[in-house]
């Protein structure tokens, strides 16, 4: 029977399946095929798009890289920042095994998927299927993307820029979960006690870091399937939801219409809040009070 299907029906059903929340036996009635031929559709379609088309996510690099960073100068006025970071999670059956560890902070299973995109909503770098209750900084820590950072291979080749007599090297953006590091930048944790300058600051990275969870609500509007629980194990989850990714930037990439009532039927998800990373850089933070003088000259 699966011979039988032409590839085109295969790719419709998937996409179909991706993009609603309707159940198994909805869609195999929809497409006149047994529930079981749309698990197994659904599986070997993501599986192929992840295998062809795996490098439409890549972190920038050169040229790409230069072009990455003056767009969010010029659309976030953040300068030498190269992306936003965060996590989101996917709620799950829950796993026969490990079970606990997928219960997240707001008491349901889930995989966390963390992300790096560019202020055009294209996800540069995904790490998928940690389990719910992981904080985000130890998935982090154990992503290729920290590696890269502490080993100064994430930015070759871009120069610094002189930013109020400090020279700033690339960097990306992250919320008070994540490390501050030379390479990953985030705001204070203020006070009512705490100096206006780290509040301007605050709000100048809170407005640029709106390009991740902009992007979040972008994918997750036109793959409706990840806003409510995915009921498939975790093995398949995770290759599904990176095909979704590697989807959703061919759409950003060929400008794809993206329809407002998409995202207002994109209901927010009640997601855990990490708490607040304590761990500080020294150079980290040199970069950051730069910054932090460059935001405060700009006000009126």
């Amino acid at each position: 029977m699966r011979k039988s299907i032409p590839a085109e029906r295969r790719l419709a059903l998937t996409l179909y399946y991706l993009a609603s929340t309707a159940e198994y036996r909805t869609i195999a009635h929809l497409f006149g095929v047994s529930t079981s031929f749309v698990c197994i559709c659904i599986k070997d379609v993501c599986e192929a798009i992840n295998q062809r088309l795996s490098r439409v996510i890549k972190f920038p690099q050169g040229e790409e890289l230069v072009q990455v960073i003056n767009n969010y100068d010029k659309k976030w006025g953040m300068p030498m920042c190269a992306g936003a970071i965060d996590g989101t999670h996917i709620p799950i059956l829950a796993p026969e095994e490990s079970h606990l560890a997928y219960v997240n902070r707001k008491g349901y299973h889930s995989i966390i998927m963390q992300a790096v995109v560019d202020s055009n909503y294209i996800f540069r770098d995904v790490v998928i299927g940690w389990p719910g209750s992981v904080h985000d900084a130890r998935v982090l820590s154990n992503s290729s993307i920290y590696q890269k950072g502490n080993n100064d291979q994430l930015f070759p080749e871009i120069p610094a820029k002189q930013i109020q007599g400090e020279n700033v090297s690339p960097f990306i953006i992250g919320d008070p979960a994540y490390p501050l590091l030379p390479w990953l930048t985030k705001p204070y944790q203020v006070s009512s006690n705490s100096p206006p300058a780290e509040r301007v600051f605050n709000y100048s990275l809170s407005r640029a870091r709106m390009t991740v969870e902009n992007t979040f609500g972008r994918w997750k509007g036109r793959f409706a399937r990840f806003l409510k629980r995915v009921d498939m194990c975790v093995t398949s989850v995770v290759p599904v939801t990176k095909a979704s990714c590697i989807l959703h930037n061919l759409c950003e990439m060929q400008n794809n219409n993206f329809l407002p009532e998409w995202e207002e039927a994109n209901l927010p998800l009640d997601e855990p809040i990490c708490r607040h990373n304590d761990i500080v850089a020294t150079d980290a933070e040199d970069t950051r009070a730069a910054l932090t003088e460059f935001f405060m000259g700009q006000q009126p």
